[in-house]
């Protein structure tokens, strides 16, 4: 087994869901932010899927049934014809050496947005053999990405997950993040959002729901933490072996837990993975250097924006981090209660 293959992460797609719509429906809105760790979207009908932003082209032996998988038969994009990939935690299951992630490529939400948008449909629990979509997207750079969005428009003869399916692509709109999340927030005013992604952090500003200015953008996130904490000797020596980022992300999403010592003290508990390794001294150690070496000017220009009337809302993977989404509320920020679906569920409420 190779070291990408055993860093799998779990999608956190419920496991009972069964949402379907009638099986002769033809005509779908969706919408879709491919994140830098994670695949977030709706098809009008169905629940919300959400999966690890793996992608990776198929070992000849790959079957065609497992969820994810992509065969182009023909299409708009004669590019790729005959090719198939997969898409979210089979993919890094799959052994492929092409595996990507998107944290990995940033360009990749755009010239890969048709592969990831099928692979994402190849995760629906049913497919039709007609189905035609108006998809909303939201990602955090629309002037770079729109253009190379809008170009995968048309028809796309496929196989999801070995059902045949004729695809057709209408792009709606591309917004910024940071409208879904005023929209899903109901924000009105000045309002300055803050977006903690895996690989980068934004700040946007807004007034009345239009943009101000242009977005500002530091190329960090909470990768970076992680990959503080995969590489911390003290975790290495805890577990007795080189630590998974994957394990790592899923851990942290887990959250702390606390027990009571034989003292009857509290007693704070980060678990690496399914084991009893608390790491949790791990991560308050190399939070501590997240925040100083690299939010600290973030967090003094959030501070400066909630003093001029701005209200401060802070989203994204990063905002849900353990101790620091408690250190941001002190400031008065606000935290979204969305969880994995921030930037998504105020659109969908728009264009529904």
């Amino acid at each position: 087994m190779t070291e990408k293959t055993a860093r799998v992460p779990k999608s956190t797609r419920s496991k009972t869901a069964s949402k379907t719509p009638s099986k002769i429906k033809k005509y779908f809105k969706s919408v879709i932010d491919l994140g830098n760790h994670w695949i977030k979207a709706y098809v009008e009908g169905y629940d919300y899927l959400r999966e690890p932003s793996w992608y990776a082209r198929c070992l000849n032996n790959t079957s065609d049934k497992i969820p994810g998988h992509v065969k182009y038969i023909d299409g708009d994009r004669e590019d790729l014809k005959n090719t198939c990939w997969m898409v979210g935690t089979q993919a890094a299951r799959s052994g492929s050496s092409d595996l990507i992630r998107l944290v990995d490529d940033y360009t990749g939400k755009s010239s890969l947005w048709l592969q990831y948008f099928l692979g994402t449909l190849a995760h629906l629990p049913q497919v039709n053999s007609e189905m035609a979509f108006e998809v909303t997207v939201t990602c955090n750079d629309v002037k770079r990405h729109e253009p190379v969005i809008r170009k995968n428009e048309g028809t796309h003869k496929v196989e999801l997950a070995g059902v045949p399916v004729l695809v057709q692509i209408k792009i709606n709109a591309v917004y910024p993040e940071g409208i879904a999340a005023l929209k899903s927030q109901n924000l009105d005013g000045a309002v300055t959002i803050c977006d903690i992604g895996g690989g980068n952090t934004s700040i946007t500003r807004f007034f009345n729901s239009e943009l101000v200015g242009e977005p500002v953008v530091k190329d960090f996130g909470a990768e970076y933490l992680i990959e503080k904490i995969a590489a911390n000797s003290d975790l290495k020596a805890l577990i007795k072996q080189p630590p998974s980022k994957d394990v790592i992300n899923r851990s942290i999403e887990t959250g702390v837990k606390f027990k009571k010592s034989e003292t009857g003290d509290k007693i704070a508990a980060l678990y690496y993975g399914e084991s009893d390794l608390n790491f949790y001294p791990v991560y308050e150690l190399e939070l501590k250097d997240f925040i100083d070496c690299k939010l600290r000017e973030v967090t003094k220009q959030l501070e400066q924006y909630k003093l001029a009337g701005d209200k401060i809302l802070i989203i994204g993977g990063g905002s849900k981090l353990p101790l620091l989404s408690a250190a941001f509320k002190k400031k008065g920020f606000l935290i979204s209660d969305n969880g994995a679906f921030d930037n998504l569920k105020g659109l969908v409420s728009e264009v529904m």
